[in-house]
């Protein structure tokens, strides 16, 4: 089999992954679709798109998926990884990083990685880009630690022309089940849009539509302007964290009117601190309540981050 235009894209049963799976698709690749649970009923449609069933942590995953497809893929785009809140390090390395590690190993053409803005931290930011903003040092999850772990992993083992790094922030789009469920779920429950802290709901939301992100990453499979880089991935539109309740509230809420408080920021970490520390009793991924202590520290600080790299991949999309 020739790997000419063939893509392998873990994850792909998930959010991200899915739209990642129809952009490629559209542009007329073959797509392998590494998926470990759900299957997307649209796939079955797309006559370019192959499944594999399969988990990335198997011990076997790497022979499973070059026997289903015959050989190596030209490009392997690594959207695979568990983004929460709250669980245990060792899952989160198996997934975050270990995963990273087994697919980056193939011997492809260029490995596009599904990073994270949490690189940078949780805290305020002013638009510092990709060159400015150090890695967090101060984690307040394991799920950023292995981001980063991750990221460092691959420039010391993969050459520069070898790899991309996508660093979306809030993704938000259509199959979104994380961000709005747990707005839209909050806001069932309370009658009053909660902000904690000093910026009282007027600090910035990093919305990042997913088709962007899909785009940016079928940019850096196809072309070498962005190799060995990390790119940011966010709406260049300001939206504020109350700003982006309120978009929710429109659509889901029609009619229903909230007003906006604002809570003490040591409030909140408390109710964070209670929530993360039963979830993680009890074993969960999920956050038996919000605010979770990450997700808290989240909607409570400026995340604004330049995206002028972004921009650059966009305009370079338009071309390919």
């Amino acid at each position: 089999m020739s790997s000419s235009n063939t893509v392998l894209i873990t994850g792909a049963g998930g959010f991200i992954g899915h739209h990642i799976v129809r952009e490629f698709a559209k542009h007329q690749w073959t797509v392998y679709a590494l998926i470990h649970r759900q299957l997307p009923e649209e796939f079955k449609q797309l006559p370019n798109v192959h499944i594999i069933k399969g988990s990335v942590t198997s011990p076997d995953i790497i022979d499973q998926v070059t026997k289903a497809m015959g050989g190596r893929p030209e490009v392997v785009v690594h959207a695979a990884g568990l983004a929460a809140d709250v669980g245990a390090d060792r899952i989160y390395k198996a997934l975050n990083f270990e995963s990273v590690k087994t697919f980056a190993t193939l011997p492809t053409r260029k490995f596009v990685y599904l990073s994270s803005s949490d690189v940078y931290g949780i805290k305020d930011f002013h638009g510092e880009d990709e060159d400015t903003l150090p890695f967090e040092t101060n984690l307040l999850s394991p799920y950023p630690k292995y981001k980063i772990e991750s990221e460092k992993w691959l420039r010391a083992n993969l050459p520069t022309d070898r790899y991309v790094i996508l660093r979306p922030a809030a993704v938000y789009g259509e199959g979104d089940k994380s961000i709005i469920n747990r707005i839209v779920g909050f806001l069932s429950l309370s009658p009053v849009i909660v902000h904690f802290g000093k910026w009282k709901g007027q600090n910035r939301w990093p919305v990042a539509a997913v088709e962007k992100v899909a785009q940016v990453a079928y940019v850096g499979a196809c072309c070498a302007d962005f190799d060995g880089q990390a790119i940011n991935i966010i709406d260049p539109e300001r939206t504020t964290m109350d700003e982006f309740y309120r978009q929710v509230v429109a659509e889901y809420f029609p009619g229903k009117k909230f007003r906006s408080i604002t809570v003490p920021f040591w409030i909140g970490k408390l109710l964070g601190r209670i929530s993360t520390t039963l979830s993680n009793l009890l074993g969960r991924t999920e956050q038996l309540f919000d605010p979770s202590f990450y997700s808290v520290h989240h909607v409570a600080s400026n995340l604004d981050f330049s995206c002028a790299c972004q921009e650059k991949a966009l305009e370079k999309y338009k071309t390919l």
